[in-house]
């Protein structure tokens, strides 16, 4: 449909042909964009039914495939019965006593790797406390030294500004805090 090269008929009193134009050029935008996103839709459509069918050539497969392997398991397990009837005891024991040594090498494992969990937390702990005296003794020192210079502030003689000596004061104090 060629909306573009559509032509109207005029009459005396008929529409602007400017307007109708701009509105055929919105209208054929439109409907050209549309087009495109149906084409671009219709790309991703072919491309999700391709993947569809080659996911239903995969289950296809892997049917095939459980088929097979439930053939062969059930054959092996018919062989394995007829085969080992007179070496299940000894399996069964031998399998009892691994099964009694892994148990108490695994608790061995656990109780050792539970022990070196604890030895890791309560180091762990111990570095927090310290970093916690230290961040302490650290705000002690700095809170000494802001009253000290404080102190001398207030002892010095009226010849420097109040505003230098705040100033100073709250230099010194974010000086410390850096330094922290």
């Amino acid at each position: 449909m060629d909306i573009h090269a559509k032509e109207f008929s005029k009459s005396f009193r008929g529409f602007d042909e400017n307007e109708v134009n701009d509105f055929l050029n919105e209208v054929m935008q439109a409907y050209a964009s549309t087009l495109d996103e149906n084409e671009h839709l219709r790309a991703e459509l072919a491309r999700e039914r391709e993947k569809v069918e080659d996911f239903r050539r995969i289950e296809q497969s892997v049917r095939e495939t459980l088929v097979v392997a439930q053939k062969t398991a059930e054959d092996t397990m018919t062989n394995a019965k007829q085969n080992a009837d007179h070496t299940l005891e000894l399996a069964a024991k031998e399998a009892q006593n691994l099964r009694r040594e892994a148990t108490l090498q695994a608790k061995a494992q656990l109780d050792e790797a539970a022990d070196k969990v604890r030895a890791v937390v309560a180091e762990y702990e111990r570095l927090v406390r310290e970093k916690h005296q230290f961040l302490r003794r650290m705000k002690g020192n700095v809170q000494a030294e802001l009253a000290l210079i404080e102190d001398a502030i207030a002892e010095m003689p009226d010849m420097v500004d109040e505003k230098k000596a705040k100033s100073l004061v709250e230099a010194e104090g974010k000086q410390s805090e850096e330094d922290v």
